[in-house]
Formats: C-alpha cells, sequence, structure tokens
C-alpha cells in the first residue's frame, strides 16, 4: 500500500475544476458517477451521472468500463477518493476523481438534474 500511495503523482487522479469536467464530457464522454447514497442522489446531480453508491461498488464493478474515462463524485470529495483509490487497486486505470465534487458544481452555477 505504501509503494501504491508514494508512486502517486500529485493531481494524477484528480479533475481539479468545473471547466476541466465539462471539458472531458463534451470531448471523451466518460462515465460520470454519482458515489454519494441514493437518496442524495435524488435530492439533486449532475446531469448524465449515473449513481453507485461507495459501498455498492464492488457489487457494481461490471457497470465501470475499463475502455473509457470514468470521473466519480460526491459531496464533498472524500468518498470519490476512496472510490478513485480502489477502483486504482482493482487496476482500472481510467478513473480519476472530481474533488470539487457536487458542491463545487453547484457553486459554479451548472446545472442539476433533480
Amino acid at each position: 500500500m505504501d509503494q501504491y500511495l508514494m508512486s502517486m503523482p500529485s493531481g494524477y487522479y484528480t479533475i481539479g475544476n468545473v471547466e476541466a469536467l465539462k471539458s472531458l464530457m463534451a470531448d471523451r464522454q466518460p462515465l460520470l458517477v454519482d458515489v454519494r447514497s441514493p437518496s442524495e442522489y435524488r435530492s439533486g446531480h449532475i446531469p448524465g451521472a449515473t449513481n453507485i453508491p461507495l459501498q455498492q461498488m464492488a457489487r457494481n464493478l461490471n457497470k465501470i468500463p475499463t475502455d473509457r474515462p470514468v470521473v466519480l463524485y460526491c459531496s464533498t470529495g472524500y468518498r470519490s477518493a476512496m472510490g478513485v483509490m480502489t477502483l486504482h487497486l482493482l487496476n482500472y486505470d481510467n478513473v480519476r476523481g472530481f474533488p470539487p465534487s457536487f458542491a463545487g458544481w453547484k457553486a459554479a452555477g451548472e446545472a442539476i438534474v433533480k
């Protein structure tokens, strides 16, 4: 585990701002995964996002592609970071987190789905 954590380049597994996420969504059409609970998802989420709660991720690996980018987000970045690390340990190399998360998306005035 130490070797894995020490080998991570700073910022490599993240999309740091709303504009970068929007650009990726337009260019590469990633699977956007909301790792919050179903009730949080229903209360509002980023358009096009799929809900796979963090606690259910291991049981839903068949829904997470290996042939296109995957972006995880949550409310504040904590759960999505755990999900990114989990998937990388399971040999997914196409997964990144969106640390601004839903709060950052909403604060930027972007559209949400309810």
